[in-house]
């Protein structure tokens, strides 16, 4: 057989046919030590950084986080850190900007602390919600609260 034949068909047989060039986010394995930056766009700011001892990633927006600790920057130059999110487990959905969990969370930041069981979070909205055993410590003075 002579050689330019040979390649030929033997490229014919790695490529299937009809494939497309479409790109997949996925991992049949957890993945170790996990993180997941966020950018603003175009400046390029990071606006927040997953993090996970270890993640599964099912798709681009369906990920399973362990140990997730979810950091939440301004998303300008300063790259000031706003909040915290701590939870043993959630789901994070990064194109939606949204992570969510049926275990406990934590969010730290500089006006309060709060925790419980149950939460969602969504980052273009600016809110987390948390269902159940809800405990939130203001750090703050409030002026006026007891009158």
């Amino acid at each position: 057989m002579n050689r330019p034949l040979a390649l030929a068909l033997i490229i014919a047989a790695a490529v299937p046919m009809g494939a497309q060039n479409t790109t997949r986010f996925s991992a049949e394995a957890p993945i170790k030590n996990f993180k997941l930056p966020m950018y603003t766009v175009p400046d390029g700011y990071r606006t927040w950084l997953i993090r996970g001892t270890e993640a599964l990633v099912r798709g681009a927006n369906d990920i399973d986080v362990s140990e997730l600790t979810l950091t939440i920057f301004s998303g300008d130059a300063h790259e000031k850190i706003e909040t915290m999110i701590l939870s043993p487990s959630a789901h994070v959905a990064p194109e939606n900007q949204t992570a969510s969990g049926n275990a406990t969370i934590r969010v730290i930041n500089d006006a309060y602390e709060a925790s419980g069981t149950g939460w969602h979070f969504d980052h273009k909205a600016g809110t987390v919600s948390i269902d159940r055993h809800v405990k939130v410590v203001l750090h703050g003075e409030l002026k006026g609260f007891l009158k």
